[in-house]
C-alpha cells in the first residue's frame, strides 16, 4: 500500500488484509495519525519515500519493499471482499495455468459500478508500477496482456483525504503532458479531470488529442462516450450525435453511450436507441455506470442505511396521495414508505429487509414486510396498486405489471434519465411502445428537475431530466 493521511480509513482496509503473509506500507508524508495507525498492523512500515507528484513510482517503491511470491494492492479506502483463504486459492490456479496478474473487480459501494483491474500480480522484476497518475501495471515495459478474471471484489469509498488536495491529479497529468506530449493514456485522463469540472472546452482538446493516437478500444470508444457529452454540454449536438456513434461502433455493448444518445436523439429515434440500449451487455467497456443487470438487496440494503433523504419526491407522492383518496394502496417497492405519508390505506413491500427494517422503526404500526415484486405471493390485493422508482431497476419489468389483477388502477414513474442503478430510461413514447398491451393509460403528469430545490416538481421550466407519472387500468 502506499497511504497519505489516510487515519479515517486505514483501519477498515488493513482489517480486510489480515490474514496476508506480510504487510507493506509506504507512507508519503502523512500529517495524521496514519503512520501510528499501520504499526499496529504490521512492523513493515516504511516513511522512507518523498513524495514527488507521482503515483507510479511511490507504487514501485512500495513493490520494491515485497518478499512473497504475490502482491495485492489495495488503497486505504478500499476493503478487500473476500477471505485470504479464497485469495490464495484463485492465486494457486492462476500460478498454475502461467498467469502472472489477475483481475478484481473495484466496486464503488456509493453506485456499485464495478470495473476489472489488474490488483493481484507475480512479484518478479519485470513487472513494474508506471504512471504519474491512474497508474498502471506492465511487464518487460510493455501492456499487461496474460491475466487472470476473477470474482475478488475490491469495495471502495470516498476517502476525506482527497479533499485536501482535490487538484492533485489535475495538477501531475497536467505536468505529465508537458513534459511528454505523446502520453496517451495521461491525456485521457486530464480530458476527464477536465469533464469533471465542468470545463467542456479544455475537455474537449483534451480528449481530441488522446483520440489522436487512441491506447486500446475500450478507452478509445471511453474517450468518444464522454467526448459526445462535452459536445452536448457545449450545445453542439451534430457532433455530440457523431462522438456517441463513433463510440457504439467501437462497442455496440457500450450502455451509457446508447442511452445518452437515446436521450438526446429526435423522440422516434429515441425510442430505437432505448430499445437497443435493452440487449447492451456493458461487456468491454471500461467505465460503466448504467448497469446491464438489476442490483441485488445487499446494494440497497447499503443505500437504505445511510440517511437517505426522500424529499425531492415529495410532489410526486403528494399528488399520488391526493389521487388515491381513501382507495386501499399497494406500494411495490415501497422502499422507506415515504408514500404512507400521502395515503391513508397504505400497505406495502420490498426486496431491502433493511428497508422494511428502517421504515418501521420511523412507524412500528406500518403494514410493511419484505417481498419479491417477481413473486405475485407478496401482493396482497388492493384498489390501487404503486409502483415509483421500480420498473427502471428492473431487468424483466413486464413481470411486474402480469402481477397487477385485470381491472386494478396502477400509478407508477419512469425517468428520463440514467443513473448507476437504471436498466433503461424513458420517453413517452417509449413508454407507450412498451406497455400497450398491458396497460390503458388515461393520465400522464410530467415532473421537471428543480436544480435550485434539489426536488421534482410538477410544470415549470422543461428540463433533460423528468420523471413521467402514468395512472391507467391493467388490461
Amino acid at each position: 500500500m502506499i497511504v497519505k493521511n489516510e487515519e479515517e480509513m486505514l483501519a477498515r482496509c488493513l482489517d480486510s488484509v489480515q490474514g496476508a503473509d506480510e504487510i507493506i506500507i509506504c507512507d508519503t508524508g502523512s500529517e495524521d495519525k496514519t503512520v501510528e495507525i499501520a504499526k499496529k498492523y504490521t512492523d513493515k512500515v516504511y516513511t522512507d519515500f518523498k513524495w514527488i507528484d507521482h503515483f507510479g513510482k511511490a507504487r514501485q517503491h512500495s513493490k520494491e519493499k515485497s518478499t512473497g511470491d504475490w502482491n495485492v494492492t489495495i488503497d486505504a479506502d478500499e476493503v478487500l471482499g473476500c477471505s485470504f483463504d479464497y485469495l490464495r486459492s484463485v492465486i494457486e490456479e492462476a500460478d498454475k495455468k502461467g498467469f502472472h496478474f489477475i483481475n478484481v473487480n473495484t466496486v464503488a459501494k456509493s453506485s456499485g459500478t464495478t470495473n476489472p483491474f489488474p490488483r493481484i500480480y507475480k512479484n518478479i522484476p519485470e513487472i513494474k508500477w508506471n504512471g504519474a497518475a491512474h497508474n498502471y501495471l506492465t511487464e518487460d515495459d510493455k501492456s499487461v496482456s496474460n491475466v487472470y478474471s476473477s470474482d475478488i471484489n475490491m469495495i471502495y469509498d470516498y476517502s476525506p483525504a482527497h479533499a485536501k488536495d482535490p487538484d492533485r491529479t489535475l495538477r501531475i497529468l497536467k505536468k505529465a503532458v508537458s513534459e511528454d506530449r505523446s502520453l496517451a493514456r495521461e491525456k485521457f485522463y486530464l480530458a476527464r479531470e477536465y469533464f469533471y469540472k465542468r470545463q467542456w472546452g479544455e475537455a474537449i482538446f483534451w480528449y481530441k488529442e488522446y483520440l489522436e493516437k487512441p491506447n486500446w478500444p475500450g478507452e478509445e470508444a471511453q474517450a468518444y462516450y464522454m467526448l459526445g457529452r462535452c459536445f452536448y454540454y457545449r450545445q453542439r449536438k451534430q457532433e455530440a450525435y457523431d462522438a456517441l456513434l463513433r463510440a457504439i461502433l467501437i462497442n455496440p455493448e457500450f450502455k451509457d453511450a446508447i442511452l445518452f444518445l437515446a436521450q438526446i436523439a429526435p423522440l422516434e429515434k429515441g425510442v430505437r436507441w432505448m430499445e437497443f440500449a435493452e440487449g447492451a451487455t456493458n461487456e468491454g467497456v471500461l467505465f460503466a455506470t448504467t448497469p446491464a443487470d438489476e442490483k441485488n438487496a445487499v446494494y440497497y440494503d447499503d443505500l437504505f442505511k445511510k440517511d437517505t433523504d426522500m424529499s425531492r419526491y415529495n410532489d410526486i407522492l403528494k399528488m399520488i396521495g391526493d389521487t388515491v383518496a381513501d382507495m386501499k394502496v399497494l406500494d411495490i417497492g415501497c422502499g422507506l414508505a415515504e408514500l404512507s405519508k400521502y395515503v391513508k390505506n397504505y400497505s406495502g413491500f420490498d426486496f431491502s429487509e433493511g428497508a422494511i427494517n428502517k421504515a418501521k422503526e420511523e412507524n412500528k404500526d406500518l403494514d410493511v414486510w419484505v417481498g419479491n415484486a417477481y413473486d405475485s405471493k407478496s401482493y396482497k390485493d388492493a384498489d390501487v396498486y404503486v409502483a415509483t422508482e421500480v420498473l427502471e431497476h428492473l431487468k424483466n419489468d413486464l413481470r411486474i405489471i402480469n402481477n397487477i389483477p385485470v381491472g386494478k388502477e396502477f400509478i407508477f414513474s419512469v425517468p428520463s434519465f440514467a443513473d448507476p442503478s437504471h436498466i433503461r430510461v424513458f420517453n413517452d413514447r417509449f413508454f407507450r411502445k412498451r406497455y400497450s398491451d398491458l396497460l390503458d393509460i388515461h393520465e400522464v403528469v410530467r415532473f421537471n428537475w428543480d436544480s435550485e430545490n434539489r426536488r421534482w416538481r410538477f410544470g415549470g421550466d422543461l428540463t433533460d431530466s423528468y420523471i413521467l407519472v402514468y395512472s391507467g387500468v391493467r388490461k
